[in-house]
């Protein structure tokens, strides 16, 4: 009766281990899978950032005879617009008409900072700062006076 016993719960504690699935465990990922039991070193991440300016800034810009702005991240050029089209509220990553608009993706970190500038079309730079672009979110960025 032991030997029975114990050849059931052998049984049961390897089909529990065999059964258990790889992979990312880690909602926040785009890699996730419901009922993965492994650890996250599998997970890949990204994040979006909208950028946007309203009337004001844009009749500043106009003012001082800037026709057109660029978007970069890391020195990396990710849009471009002119600053004519402004928008009256705050976008969201589903409408981002008259933004700038960018996707990363962050690799198997849920977090990475970059530099962000905004320059003119004559390489002027008007803005620039740090900022974080976190995992399976959208931030949106007001740029001001």
């Amino acid at each position: 009766m032991k030997i029975s016993h114990l050849l059931l719960f052998s049984s049961i504690f390897l089909f529990t281990i065999g059964c258990s699935k790889k992979g990312c465990s880690d909602p926040d990922s785009i890699d996730y899978e419901r009922g993965n039991s492994s650890g996250n070193e599998e997970c890949r991440y990204q994040g979006s950032l909208v950028f946007w300016y309203g009337k004001d800034v844009s009749e500043f810009l106009i003012e001082n005879n800037v026709s057109g702005l660029n978007f970069y991240l890391n020195d990396e050029l990710v849009g471009t617009t002119e600053t004519k089209n402004f928008r009256t509220n705050a976008p969201d990553c589903d409408d981002f008409s008259n933004a700038v608009k960018t996707t990363r993706s962050l690799g198997n970190v849920k977090t990475i900072g970059y530099e962000f500038s905004v320059q003119s079309e004559d390489n002027i730079t008007i803005w620039h700062t740090s900022i974080n672009i976190n995992a399976n979110t959208c931030s949106t960025l007001e740029l001001g006076l």
